[in-house]
């Protein structure tokens, strides 16, 4: 590069005065900021050689007030963009996990925009508790004395264990047990941040009651592991929830279950293997049982805290609890989803409940509806195929739901292509793509999402047409 050009960079005093960047702020300290990453970003080009074209003041200092205008854009609108998710992957991690039902979003918007009673009694005139109203419908619905709400089931595990076994008390857990959860978050790691002290017994494929029963020591919790996101197959032994449950009876021991997602509704009637409900948990005799809330829970992230009054009083008293509260719109969602289930209206209104049990026909309905209303561009195609989905989420990671797909095929360089200027659409569209071509997988489109597919995939089209 000739270091000469360098001289043609603007200054950020000088782009701060240009009236297109001086009219949009009236505090400088953030937008100076900006300003001079553009700048930093354009000499960095300047000595890579990545700009291309004429080069003088009056050009690069176009470009730059045209990147802050862009970055300004960016920084000003929202951080997060909507998404239609028709990966097939209904429980979609990195897409926010569920969709919350309506009624949770519409509770969620009376606690933003004004105040609640969040931690106040209005009969008494005094200070109430948080979500005590949220927790008790959960209380109910999993057939448990109470249940406390946290941020997330790591949290709900860590204060329950820390709460039941104190500061250096022992945490009997099963080798085959001791899993890595989403993030590289491994449950070991996560066990040694309580203070506790993890005693591992059996092996990885088996374990027996006799390692248990071992293991256990006066005040030692035993804890059993839901493992939703791998499994065992072969020369194996596990010990159930029951058995266990007779065990720390007999013993005076606590037992502490994470059943990971969590249920409320039975699955076998989508497809999927049964699976225990949260009030066959608690009454198969757990002393304490946690979950998340934004998996086949069906609301928003939230880990629930389920089990004997006295356990959970000592966790809402624990010091660090208020550290691991969840805010007045979490609560909220959370509450319109239980409401649901309390109503017994679950099924036609949590959208994970409605993604899950959708059956093949309104699929292919839709599937047809679309393809009938797209043009192709030339040398593309497109066919109406099943396949398989997946719950997602950590859960049911070995079980897979039919689904229908609208697949597309066309010259192959332009596939990924044309996949992108979906992910680029507003709002994005994240499809499945394979070597059999680009497919719209209908089992993980909520219903009200199908009608916008139409206008995206024919931008994104545009782009292939010859």
């Amino acid at each position: 590069m000739d270091q000469s050009q360098l001289k043609h960079l603007p200054s950020v005093g000088n782009l701060l005065e240009d009236i297109r960047i001086a009219e949009l702020a009236s505090s400088g300290t953030w937008l100076k900021s900006l300003v001079q990453s553009v700048v930093d970003v354009m000499r960095n080009d300047l000595i890579t050689g990545n700009i291309s074209g004429e080069i003088n003041k009056a050009v690069l200092t176009e470009r730059s007030v045209e990147s802050v205008l862009q970055e300004y854009k960016k920084l000003t609108g929202s951080s997060m963009r909507k998404v239609i998710n028709a990966t097939g992957v209904v429980v979609h991690t990195n897409l926010g996990r569920s969709v919350y039902p309506e009624r949770a979003i519409d509770w969620m918007q009376i606690a933003a925009s004004g105040n609640v009673d969040l931690e106040m009694d209005l009969v008494q005139g005094l200070r109430g508790h948080r979500g005590r109203g949220v927790e008790r419908k959960a209380a109910l619905l999993a057939g448990s004395e109470d249940a406390l709400v946290v941020n997330n089931n790591a949290a709900a595990l860590w204060l329950s264990i820390r709460a039941c076994a104190g500061d250096g008390g022992k945490v009997i857990l099963s080798r085959g047990e001791i899993v890595a959860i989403g993030g590289s978050f491994r449950l070991h790691e996560i066990l040694s941040e309580t203070g506790c002290q993890l005693v591992e017994i059996g092996t990885t494929n088996r374990t027996s009651i006799d390692d248990y029963r071992k293991a256990l020591t006066p005040g030692a919790i035993v804890l059993k592991v839901h493992r939703s996101n791998f499994s065992l197959s072969g020369f194996t032994e596990e010990v159930s929830l029951s058995e266990l449950s007779g065990l720390c009876r007999e013993n005076g021991n606590t037992l502490i279950y994470d059943a990971g997602s969590g249920l409320l509704h039975p699955v076998e009637d989508f497809g999927l293997p049964a699976h225990a409900v949260l009030h066959e948990d608690m009454a198969t005799g757990a002393d304490v049982v946690t979950c998340s809330g934004d998996k086949l829970f069906g609301g928003g992230q939230a880990g629930v805290v389920f089990g004997r009054a006295e356990l959970i009083k000592s966790m809402r008293n624990h010091p660090l609890r208020r550290a691991l509260r969840v805010d007045k719109t979490t609560l909220a969602a959370l509450d319109g989803t239980l409401t649901h289930y309390l109503s017994g209206d679950h099924l036609e209104n949590v959208p994970t409940l409605q993604l899950l049990s959708r059956d093949e026909k309104s699929m292919r309905d839709s599937a047809e509806k679309l393809n009938a209303e797209l043009t192709m561009p030339t040398g593309w195609n497109s066919e109406i195929v099943t396949g398989k989905a997946s719950v997602g989420g950590g859960s049911f990671s070995e079980s897979e739901l039919d689904t229908v797909m609208l697949q597309f095929t066309g010259p192959h360089n332009e596939l990924e292509e044309c996949h992108l200027r979906m992910r680029r659409g507003n709002p994005a569209l994240l499809a499945r793509i394979s070597k059999k071509g680009l497919a719209i997988d209908f089992r993980s489109i909520p219903q009200q999402d199908i009608i916008l597919l139409q206008d995206l995939i024919s931008q994104a089209f545009k782009g292939s047409t010859k």
